[in-house]
């Protein structure tokens, strides 16, 4: 008698929103398969972290051009965390922010810090502008 094979499960495999008014929610932190744990994960999750950009066409095109953002050490996560609280109870920062400009707040965190972040983030934001602004 032969055995019958399990299907193998995938991870991971919620259910995809999609949101019929032509935008989608995107992790300025991603994969979520590097930033998984600790305050690395928070930071992903961050609501400041995360912003609703057109689908078919800026987010496509973030992650067609980029494969993903370095995470940054649990430690200096817990410090962007912490300056990102510290900065939206002074009101210098919004929910409401572009993203550009949350890109530009999260550059100088982790400027001086964890290099590669910052890079990545900056490479994140040339792309957006040239969406914004083309030539």
């Amino acid at each position: 008698m032969a055995k019958k094979k399990k299907k193998r499960q995938k991870r991971n495999t919620k259910p995809r929103r999609v949101n019929y008014n032509g935008v989608d929610k995107h992790h300025i932190c991603w994969t979520r398969r590097s930033w998984n744990s600790g305050y690395v994960m928070e930071l992903r999750l961050h609501p400041y972290c995360v912003v609703l950009i057109p689908r078919d066409t800026l987010h496509h095109l973030i992650h067609s051009e980029m494969k993903c953002i370095p995470p940054p050490s649990n430690r200096n996560a817990k410090t962007a965390l912490f300056h990102l609280n510290i900065l939206s109870q002074a009101g210098a920062i919004s929910y409401d922010d572009p993203i550009e400009k949350r890109l530009k707040i999260l550059i100088a965190l982790f400027d001086c810090i964890e290099q590669p972040t910052a890079d990545a983030f900056r490479e994140q934001l040339r792309i957006v502008c040239e969406y914004k602004n083309p030539l």
